[in-house]
């Protein structure tokens, strides 16, 4: 049995999305005889914490959940990065991987070359990478490893936010004209601080809430967000299957919809795993709009078809990462067997 560290367990932000990745690492870890000994969630600092250091000293293998945090060298990423360095100083295998890469510098770059497997989510990532001399797997985001079922015959339209607040508030406005349902994948708790920070998000900026018809607008995307969120992901990717079309700013309802084989419009985000990932499953670049005011009916009615050769090319980029994602569970036993 190899022992192994999970770091960034994205569980704790609460996102169908993140909960699903980290189901994958570990359904594909246990079938390939690696346990999950200890593991430090998302926005904590594993420097700090002795047990969790010590695990890694203790372990076979680290493995880092590298998400959308390692971009733009942004502090949690160096953090995360910084594993490689200390596990290979106590003999411990080390892989980063499910990663975007974008815009890091040197620090990064030099911490990188401790680890003995890297995975990137997309072509974006994989070519950057490239470009300083490092080779990197490239894998699908593992939430695709989740196979919803896939309904017929598909109606209506549904909408998923976006990770930026004033795009999500435009997307629920356009939302509401047609009357198309919310799928919502952040599950809220429901503390007072929590609803104050979610209704402030919407705006480009904190005081925007002091205009009466931001906050009207605001208030009710946030009271919206807690009455449609669901529990269960396994019903939220039903109901995906079910539509027709799905318009997010969610890099993992995007991952959904193609999980399910549902047509989407996507809006680009903070990185380029949106546009990269679409691209990689031979999906239509017009599919990746810039912003809301992009999307009309002409849009919206075209993209709630496949085009061309769009149907089976994501057949088999579906088919080839999941295989793809059971090959490097199977690599990463290998590679920290004793």
């Amino acid at each position: 049995m190899v022992r192994a560290v999970l770091l960034n367990d994205t569980r704790i932000d609460r996102h169908h999305g993140c909960t699903t990745v980290v189901e994958t690492i570990g359904t594909l870890s246990a079938r390939n005889g690696i346990q999950i000994i200890a593991s430090s969630p998302a926005h904590h600092d594993w420097h700090a914490d002795a047990e969790i250091a010590g695990a890694i000293k203790s372990a076979d293998l680290v493995i880092v959940n590298g998400e959308g945090t390692v971009h733009h060298d942004r502090p949690a990423g160096l953090k995360l990065l910084d594993v490689g360095r200390f596990a290979r100083e106590h003999g411990t295998k080390a892989a980063l991987i499910n990663s975007t890469w974008q815009a890091n510098g040197a620090d990064a770059l030099r911490a990188l070359e401790a680890f003995d497997i890297v995975t990137v989510r997309e072509s974006a990532s994989e070519a950057e990478l490239a470009v300083h001399g490092h080779q990197a797997r490239r894998i699908p985001d593992l939430a695709l490893y989740h196979q919803p079922k896939v309904s017929e015959p598909r109606s209506g339209v549904g909408y998923c936010d976006s990770v930026q607040g004033p795009k999500a508030l435009a997307l629920y406005e356009q939302m509401w004209a047609i009357g198309a349902q919310p799928l919502p994948l952040v599950q809220l708790d429901m503390q007072p601080m929590t609803a104050l920070r979610w209704l402030l998000r919407f705006g480009p900026t904190k005081a925007a809430i002091f205009n009466p018809a931001h906050a009207l607008k605001a208030l009710r995307g946030t009271v919206q967000d807690y009455r449609e969120q669901e529990p269960s992901r396994d019903v939220t990717t039903g109901k995906v299957s079910t539509k027709q079309l799905v318009v997010t700013g969610r890099f993992h309802m995007m991952i959904f919809c193609l999980g399910a084989h549902t047509p989407m419009l996507a809006l680009s985000s903070n990185t380029h795993k949106i546009e990269a990932t679409l691209a990689d499953a031979g999906l239509q670049p017009w599919r990746v709009v810039a912003k809301p005011g992009d999307i009309d009916a002409g849009l919206i009615e075209r993209a709630s078809q496949w085009h061309g050769d769009e149907s089976s090319n994501l057949e088999r980029f579906r088919s080839e990462g999941r295989a793809a994602m059971k090959t490097l569970f199977a690599d990463l036993a290998a590679l920290a067997g004793r």
